[in-house]
């Protein structure tokens, strides 16, 4: 990979955020977590990663997991 394209893909890695998903029933059920930029983005990944209906994506409950 050229170095311009080496440094792209590093500031895109840089800039995503994990993101921890769940789906809100009579108790948070746990889906899994996500990496996008900011929330809005978390919900059209994570509505695409687990299949999730119209329905479930207005239960979905994203929380920003801290940096280690």
């Amino acid at each position: 990979m050229p170095p311009s394209k080496k440094i792209a893909a590093a500031r895109k890695a840089a800039n995503l955020r994990r993101w921890r998903a769940s789906l809100l029933r009579g108790r948070a059920q746990p889906l899994g977590t996500v990496e996008a930029p900011d929330e809005r983005a978390a919900e059209a990944v994570a509505a695409k990663r687990f299949g999730l209906s119209n329905e479930q994506r207005r239960r979905l409950a994203l929380r920003a997991e801290d940096a280690e």
